[in-house]
């Protein structure tokens, strides 16, 4: 059976979201140890208490509210990143979604808030997170969502010098706008049948 152009676009962008991430997991790994150590590296994933867990969890649904808000009222052209998320997220099984949500969650806070915020500070972490999310940078009301989520993630991190809220806010963010962009996409395609 051949596979359409979309099927293989969607398998190469996936293919590509893996390749990254995991080289994201590596370089957050390798640059952890080397700059913090063992000991420094296990203190970056101390358990900060629910109080901490919780914030994050509300942080994070007043995210997923407003890019929701956004969505209804504010034209798509305006938030288009090229159909790249529908490619990737639009017909991924729901348990494939939440792996890729973790992972990126674990390994871009890792990355950014574990390694480099300790070194330049939240601002300009969250601009250089701005920065490496390219698809964005044509879509100035993404450019200011991303740096905006950036940097509360930051502030999560500087107030409980924990990763762990900022990796469960980061897993939340994603994993609802995914399972979202997913239901209105299968409601689009109900609607046009």
């Amino acid at each position: 059976m051949k596979q359409s152009g979309l099927e293989v676009e969607e398998a190469t962008l996936r293919l590509n979201l893996w390749l990254t991430q995991g080289m994201v997991l590596a370089i957050a790994a390798i640059s952890s140890f080397s700059i913090h150590g063992w000991q420094g590296t296990l203190g970056l994933f101390n358990f900060p208490g629910w109080k901490g867990i919780g914030l994050a969890c509300c942080m994070a649904a007043g995210v997923v509210l407003f890019s929701i808000a956004m969505d209804k009222y504010i034209p798509r052209r305006w938030q288009d990143d090229g159909g790249i998320n529908e490619k990737v997220f639009g017909a991924m099984p729901a348990s494939w979604t939440v792996l890729v949500c973790v992972i990126v969650g674990i390994g871009e806070e890792w990355l950014f808030r574990g390694v480099i915020q300790p070194f330049v500070g939240n601002g300009w972490t969250s601009l250089v997170f701005t920065l490496v999310h390219v698809r964005y940078w044509k879509k100035p009301l993404l450019v200011a969502s991303v740096f905006g989520t950036s940097w509360l993630l930051g502030l999560l991190m500087d107030g409980y010098g924990s990763l762990w809220p900022s990796i469960v806010a980061h897993m939340v963010i994603d994993v609802s706008l995914a399972f979202y962009l997913q239901m209105t996409l299968k409601k689009e395609k109900g609607e046009e049948e």
